[in-house]
Formats: structure tokens, sequence, C-alpha cells
């Protein structure tokens, strides 16, 4: 059984250090940045995201458990004063152990149930493109593409 409870600051400290690290890198792997400015750009990034880290309001981070163990994390936004009633999802991540078992699927939907509740209307976020496992995913569960960027290498 998924839950999804709040993450606490510990969980956070020891997550965003390898969130800001991935973000560098996928951000290369689209080729929006160079490795060299990746980490930097990366780090300035989730600086004016989260100027107050954990409790910067509106951004929500929980962990996702199983059996009492973590194996996972969500990070969204939502502004219950958005009149499309509009959540988006900063980051999901399921650890790599417990990949391919299903529980992105689960966690997906207990966020959904969650943010229900809060009053949420519409779940959105972002992915990238080489990201197929990711896409997949959200595609089974009835994401649709609302914004498409494509490039070129010449």
């Amino acid at each position: 059984m998924i839950k999804l409870v709040p993450m606490t600051q510990e969980e956070y400290d020891s997550n965003m250090e390898a969130q800001i690290e991935s973000y560098a890198d996928e951000k290369v792997k689209a080729g929006t940045w160079t490795e060299e400015e990746a980490l930097a750009q990366s780090l300035e990034t989730f600086k004016k995201l989260l100027p107050k880290g954990l409790n910067t309001p509106e951004h929500h981070f929980l962990s996702i458990r199983s059996n009492d163990c973590s194996i996972g994390y969500f990070w969204y936004h939502f502004d219950p004063s958005n009149s499309k009633k509009e959540a988006f999802i900063y980051n999901f991540l399921i650890f790599e152990d417990h990949q391919g078992k299903g529980s992105g699927q689960k966690a997906l939907s207990e966020l959904e149930r969650h943010i229900k509740l809060e009053g949420v209307k519409k779940l959105s976020l972002h992915v990238f493109g080489h990201n197929k496992r990711a896409i997949h995913l959200y595609n089974k569960l009835q994401f649709e593409t609302t914004d498409l960027v494509m490039s070129k290498y010449l």
C-alpha cells in the first residue's frame, strides 16, 4: 500500500542535493545547458523556486511510503487562489531499487486523490523528451501533451 506523508527536513536535505544534480544532468542531456554551466544554473534555479526551502509557501513535499519505507517523493506547487485550480509537479521520483514494480503508477494515483481534497482540478508536469519511461507512464495515466518544444541539431 502506498501512503503519502509530509517530507521531513532530513529527507528534504538529502533529496535536494540529488535533485539539483539530476536536474543539471537532465538539462545537459536535453541540450539546454552545457556541462560547464549546468550545476550552477541548476542551483540558481532551485534557489529562486525555493527561497525558504521546505517551508516555501505553496510548494509541497511528500514522501512516498510503502510498508513504512520511503520509496520516493513528490514536489508539487499549488496555489489555492489560482482560478484554474492547477497543481504542477516539479519533481516525482521513485528510488531506483523500487522502480519497475508499479509503484510510480500507484503513487501518482494516490497523489491525485490527495490533491483533489485540496481543491485541485488540473495536474500538470514537465517531462524531458528523452525520458521515455516517464512519458510511457504519464500517457498510461491519461496525461495529455499540452505544449511541445522540438529541436534539431545542425
